[in-house]
């Protein structure tokens, strides 16, 4: 019998963020396979999808993917999306109706193989909709058994009240990046709720800025032998009771790696190369 998914088993996680897998120009599906089953054996027990991450000619790309590097695996929570899709090589919808999110509910439990999703999000609360009718529907399958728990993604502070007053809501993911505070995870902790944190280390595009970004901590990491990434999301974990991270895992050796941040030694040292960072930090301005 799979655990039941609550916001406290969802806290202190790398999830690996599959999306890239299928949405970057150059993919490579065996190297997918083997970078999820590579986190898979390193401990990483969240995996993260969506509709959204497809393929041109295949709107369930990502999340087939999942399903067959995780098959027989029956430990893992996987959480996925709906209510945005890829509509063209270099666009996407969105489309926060009841009909919409139903449709890519049963969608995504075909793809994955499921009775159940373990999490599922309104991906883009940002794009209007009736998010009250909305959430209303997530609740009514959530009473059925489809879903176990729900989620908000690309929320303000309102948009998760609104969420809150209809359903019962368990996860927000926002974009959060290291040594950022934003009034949303502040929301979240206040009121129990689990915080993803995507692009934790900036993107793809920045992540190896992150030295020149935290000096700090980068200093700390080369005294200790370790990578600053890995230390910036134990740092990340290490500062909020609600957050886990997701972690775009684009081999096994990354892989392999990020999925020690949660062990990853965090003491007073690293906690004033964490606050030096924060102090001097433009992130987010």
């Amino acid at each position: 019998m799979r655990t039941p998914v609550t916001p406290q088993t969802l806290r202190g996680h790398v999830a690996e963020g599959c999306g890239r897998f299928s949405t970057a120009d150059a993919r490579d599906d065996d190297n997918a396979l083997a970078t999820i089953r590579a986190a898979y054996d390193a401990g990483v027990r969240v995996f993260d999808t969506a509709r959204a991450y497809a393929t041109v000619n295949d709107d369930l790309h990502n999340e087939h993917l999942l399903a067959e590097a995780l098959r027989g695996r029956e430990d893992v929570v996987i959480m996925t999306k709906g209510g945005h899709f890829r509509t063209g090589p270099t666009t996407w919808g969105i489309e926060n109706t009841v009909d919409r999110v139903r449709r890519d509910v049963e969608a995504s439990l075909r793809a994955l193989g499921r009775e159940r999703l373990d999490v599922y999000y309104l991906h883009r609360a940002d794009g209007g909709g009736d998010l009250e009718d909305v959430f209303a529907a997530l609740e009514a399958l959530r009473h059925e058994g489809t879903i176990g728990a729900i989620g908000i993604s690309n929320a303000t502070v309102e948009q998760i009240d609104l969420a809150r007053s209809v359903c019962r809501l368990s996860a927000v993911q926002n974009r959060l990046v290291a040594v950022e505070r934003t009034a949303e995870l502040a929301h979240a902790e206040r009121h129990g709720l689990a915080f993803f944190a995507y692009s934790p280390l900036g993107g793809p595009a920045h992540a190896r800025d992150l030295p020149a970004r935290l000096p700090a901590l980068a200093s700390l990491a080369r005294e200790r032998g370790v990578g600053v990434h890995r230390l910036a999301l134990r740092g990340m974990l290490a500062n909020s009771p609600a957050l886990s991270v997701i972690v775009g895992m684009g081999s096994p050796t990354r892989a392999r790696d990020s999925a020690k941040a949660p062990s990853e030694q965090w003491d007073d040292v690293c906690e004033a190369a964490w606050a030096s960072d924060l102090r001097n930090s433009h992130v987010g301005a």
